[in-house]
């Protein structure tokens, strides 16, 4: 009878262990490991925009360097200014997709 009492002792002791790990990881580690997560995908995020506002400027400014050196006609300006919008437009998307883990096309 004392190895049956023995038995109960050492799968209680180990229930108990498990409870305690269990409450731990669920309010000590669990809360922490969420709060530095948000922080790096605000920091990630941030630099993305950064990255995207660069790039944006430059096409843009690239876009109107181009329009302006070209001939000025009217049909040659909107063309520029499509051009310059579509330019911006393909850098967020890329820029978007790379930060969301879409694969390029």
């Amino acid at each position: 009878m004392d190895w049956i009492m023995m038995l109960a002792t050492a799968l209680l002791a180990a229930l108990m262990t498990l409870a305690a790990l269990a409450l731990w990881l669920k309010f000590v580690v669990s809360p922490n490991v969420a709060r530095d997560l948000e922080t790096l995908l605000k920091e990630q995020a941030e630099q993305a925009a950064d990255l995207m506002a660069v790039k944006v400027e430059e096409a843009v400014r690239r876009g109107i360097v181009d329009g302006v050196t070209s001939l000025p006609t009217r049909e040659v300006l909107q063309g520029t200014t499509r051009n310059i919008a579509r330019t911006s437009v393909e850098i967020v998307e890329e820029r978007l997709g790379s930060l969301f883990g879409r694969k390029k096309k």
